[in-house]
């Protein structure tokens, strides 16, 4: 399987944590989210590359490929990473799910006959396998995705199995999502970093602020 992962550039990313990180903070925050996306697709039995799509190329770590998108969201990245995928499956995962695990993701693609999915907890997707990658168009960035991917695999007549994952439902936005994860996400790059600049006062803005 190749994992897809769509990554905006990370200045422009995330504004709505304006209230609790700086900018550059913002920036560092999506490059830990997407090492610890990339270091669980690395540690599964299932994915066999990784290709990391975002309009900035220096964002990809060692050891992953890149395909360059003109930044017109998740939706237009991931149709053109599927269009040019040769392999028999691709998993796509959203690379602000720092909390997702290597067996959640094993587990979606054995799913994949020839659908499987993981919602956010708006009700959007954070994880989407198929095999082969066109079996079902996508629908990203659509408020309710994830019913919608299903309703066109079944109106399709194809299997969609829907998997239920509190983790990577768990998509780092809002302030209270930052909340959630340092209470869940020890030992992941982004508890870390999170920990770090916002426990240094010299380095973070007042959360009453």
């Amino acid at each position: 399987m190749l994992a897809i992962i769509p990554v905006n550039s990370p200045f422009s990313a995330k504004r709505r944590l304006d209230p609790l990180l700086t900018r550059e903070q913002r920036s560092e925050l999506v490059l830990a989210m997407l090492a610890d996306v990339v270091d669980a697709c690395r540690a599964t039995r299932s994915i066999d590359e990784i290709l990391v799509v975002s309009p900035n190329p220096a964002v990809a770590p060692e050891g992953t490929e890149i395909l360059v998108d003109q930044g017109n969201g998740h939706a237009a990245a991931v149709a053109q990473a599927l269009e040019t995928c040769s392999a028999d499956g691709a998993l796509v995962i959203m690379a602000d799910c720092p909390l997702v695990r290597p067996a959640i993701l094993d587990v979606l693609c054995e799913a994949a006959q020839p659908v499987a999915l993981c919602p956010a907890q708006d009700g959007g997707t954070n994880a989407l396998a198929l095999r082969p990658p066109d079996a079902v168009e996508p629908a990203f960035g659509l408020a309710g995705g994830a019913r919608i991917v299903v309703e066109r695999a079944r109106a399709s007549g194809l299997d969609a199995v829907l998997v239920e994952d509190e983790l990577v439902a768990l998509d780092i936005d809002r302030p209270e999502d930052v909340e959630r994860l340092l209470e869940l996400g020890a030992g992941t790059h982004t508890h870390s970093l999170l920990d770090r600049v916002l426990t240094t006062p010299s380095r973070s803005r007042a959360r009453a602020r």
